[in-house]
């Protein structure tokens, strides 16, 4: 249009007529733009090509901002997030408490994918973040079972049985992304391909767990199936705590102060102290006494390894020589193998979730298998180390097998505080799952009117004092709780679920993957039934 015509017009209308699309994107493209946004501008403004990406420009951290930046990364309630939505269905009635966790996570979900901004503050995060959230996961008390359990199996069977469980675990979990992908894909289309790739049909997100893959593969019955095993296998793993803390406080109080107080006492302050934290709902709230726990943890791991270490210096070949490669009591190992992965299976999709930036999704399933296979690495050197170190008299709990000293008692007090954090948060899925069912049916028994035994925290605090109960019934046989809870409802959720959701869910599974998917879940059911039966008898 001529100038002369244009200066006629009215600023704001003249304006329009000289807009350039292409002008005003360089002019307003902000440095630090992914590839993939450049692209579809330069599709949407008709342009042959994209221009290369500008790097972004960031302020350089200064010295003062490092431990700020760190103690951010710590205290990053991220995976406390991914605990919380670990057994939340998105098909079922929410109470108000639940509905208003549910719905601010939702809402954080919904930002996110409004602004589909890499660096948007909420439930996000990176691989790192991914990366730590699996050794939060995998890495606890449990690891203090492996020396013994490598006394009682022999060096020939125990690192192929921890292997063989490690192998069949993480086809499970691909199987488990697998299904997740496809629902992920279904349920939340991005861009709709009849319409401008600016004006996109996104449907919300929806949260996704491994109760709701089940619910949506197998039904109401698979979502049960899941939903109590999950609910039992977590409050088999506080049953263990229960007894550990007990037992190390005994050792730790008689060595520093000389009381003789009798675990059962300990019990007794332990339920005291968790029937109160049992009434949080909202788990975040944990996320300093959560740091503080891995510190204990990671403290508690590298003394007993210096003091494994300080033991074999100069016979550290005689010691191995003189190890019993075969036991006859091989088989409790099992489960104790089964039981390590216990907080990896419910947590797998949740952090799958967690990484927001879609290349970074694509890489989950590789890092995760590494990452696992590092853990599995570490745990055999710690097992065998610990067993050579301490003998074939090693106790189930390595700290209550340290030498007497105020470091070891240290130690073993350390790990009590540890797992005195971590009980709420372990608890956290059974008490979610136990309270909603038996609040429904004491609402039902009542003919819809409420009461006092219908009440969360009424629940939560029987629940606690019932496994204080079975774990004084079983204060001496800390060795076959564990390999009893891995075996009996560890492989079911671990090996078994897995391979069948994905079967269902994947229209295109080829028949060699639904035949091996078969496999691995008859592997499951008959470790499930020899381990548990051996165990027992």
């Amino acid at each position: 249009m001529d100038d002369d015509v244009l200066g006629d017009l009215p600023s704001s209308i003249s304006n329009a007529f000289n807009y350039s699309p292409a002008e005003t994107h360089v002019k307003t493209y902000t440095a630090g733009e992914d590839g993939s946004r450049l692209a579809l501008a330069a599709k949407e403004f008709g342009l042959l090509r994209q221009r290369a990406p500008r790097k972004q420009v960031r302020a350089k951290t200064k010295p003062n901002d490092i431990p700020k930046n760190v103690m951010n990364i710590l205290l990053d309630p991220s995976f406390l997030d991914a605990r919380m939505r670990a057994v939340w269905t998105t098909h079922g009635l929410l109470e108000d408490e639940e509905d208003a966790l549910y719905h601010e996570i939702q809402a954080s979900w919904d930002q996110l994918q409004q602004a589909q901004d890499p660096h948007a503050q909420g439930i996000g995060g990176n691989l790192t973040s991914a990366v730590l959230g699996i050794i939060k996961g995998m890495v606890g008390p449990a690891i203090l079972y492996l020396p013994h359990g490598f006394a009682t199996t022999g060096y020939v069977l125990a690192i192929p049985i921890l292997l063989g469980a490690t192998v069949l675990y993480l086809y499970s979990s691909s199987c488990l992304l697998d299904s997740w992908k496809l629902e992920s894909d279904e349920t939340n289309t991005l861009v709709d391909p009849e319409k401008s790739s600016f004006i996109s049909a996104t449907k919300r997100r929806t949260i996704l767990s491994y109760p709701e893959l089940a619910y949506r593969a197998l039904g109401t019955t698979g979502e049960s199936m899941v939903k109590t095993g999950i609910a039992l296998m977590q409050s088999g793993v506080c049953l263990t705590y229960l007894i550990f803390v007990p037992q190390n406080l005994h050792t730790s109080a008689l060595q520093l102060f000389g009381w003789n107080i009798k675990p059962e006492l300990w019990l007794i302050v332990m339920v005291m102290i968790q029937i109160p934290l049992s009434w949080i709902r909202d788990i975040r709230k944990f996320t300093l006494t959560n740091l503080l726990a891995n510190v204990l943890i990671l403290y508690g791991l590298i003394t007993c390894l210096s003091f494994a270490f300080a033991n074999m210096v100069g016979d550290f070949w005689d010691r191995f020589v003189h190890l019993d490669p075969y036991r006859s009591s091989w088989f409790m190992f099992i489960g104790t193998a089964v039981l390590l992965f216990e907080g990896s299976i419910t947590l797998l999709v949740p952090l799958q979730e967690a990484v927001q930036k879609p290349e970074d999704r694509a890489k989950f399933p590789v890092v995760y298998k590494r990452v696992i296979l590092a853990i599995i690495c570490f745990f055999c050197v710690f097992g065998i180390v610990g067993w050579m170190a301490f003998g074939d008299n090693v106790r189930t709990v390595l700290t209550t097998s340290l030498p007497t000293g105020n470091l070891a008692t240290s130690v073993q007090f350390a790990y009590s505080i540890a797992v005195i954090f971590t009980f709420p948060l372990q608890n956290f899925p059974c008490l979610e799952i136990a309270c909603r069912s038996i609040s429904k049916q004491v609402h039902s028994c009542n003919h819809g009117r409420r009461t006092i035994w219908g009440k969360r925290n009424v629940i939560c605090s029987f629940l606690v004092v019932l496994l204080a109960t079975v774990a004084a019934a079983t204060m001496d046989s800390l060795d076959k709780v564990v390999s009893l809870m891995g075996s009996l409802l560890g492989c079911p959720i671990a090996f078994v679920f897995p391979p069948l959701i994905h079967s269902q869910l994947d229209p295109n599974i080829s028949k060699k993957r639904k035949m091996t998917n078969y496999i691995v879940a008859g592997i499951g059911i008959v470790a499930m039934i020899y381990s548990s039966i051996t165990t027992i008898m």
